[in-house]
């Protein structure tokens, strides 16, 4: 592992772009998966927020702070495709989590999750993935779009969650 940088984040960090670094006021870099395109930045709670193509078609992917465990946010966001009965939101949620995908992001493990609103030819997805920061905090990334954009981005997804980069 590389060694971090010691200096304040406003003077050390950088997002990577197509390998290129340029400075930031954020402590977090990434990995732009080919077709993706930076964000305007943090802003608000976001630490970062990228998109998926063309930013017009509004299909972003946000890195934020957060807390509670893995379980609870999955609930949560199956509750936002879903809105349905508990029983059925904690199926979705079990099956989720059993196909759950574990990664490694900047030295510790990420866990990935596919959720898709029935039916899943022209309903939403959410793919969503928790980078535990220690054991009060973590960080959420998360897509929520069309569910064939989130099933065809997937690979692209996880592999953006491994490059995330806190120094």
């Amino acid at each position: 592992t590389a060694p971090r940088p010691t200096a304040p984040p406003i003077a050390s960090a950088a997002r990577v772009e197509g390998g290129a670094e340029r400075p930031a006021t954020t402590r977090l870099r990434y990995d732009l998966p080919d077709g993706w395109v930076d964000g305007s930045g943090p802003s608000g709670m976001r630490l970062a927020t990228v998109t998926i193509g063309d930013p017009a078609e509004g299909r972003e992917v946000t890195v934020i702070p957060a807390s509670g465990s893995l379980r609870n946010n999955v609930e949560r966001w199956q509750k936002q495709l879903a809105g349905a009965d508990a029983a059925s939101v904690a199926d979705a949620v079990d099956r989720a989590l059993t196909d759950a995908e574990t990664v490694d992001g900047d030295g510790t493990e990420a866990t990935v999750v596919l959720l898709v609103a029935a039916p899943a030819a022209d309903g939403e997805a959410i793919l969503g993935a928790m980078v535990p920061l220690d054991d009060a905090s973590s960080r959420f990334v998360k897509f929520k779009g069309k569910a064939d954009v989130a099933l065809r981005e997937r690979a692209n997804f996880t592999r953006f969650v491994s490059s995330l980069r806190w120094n």
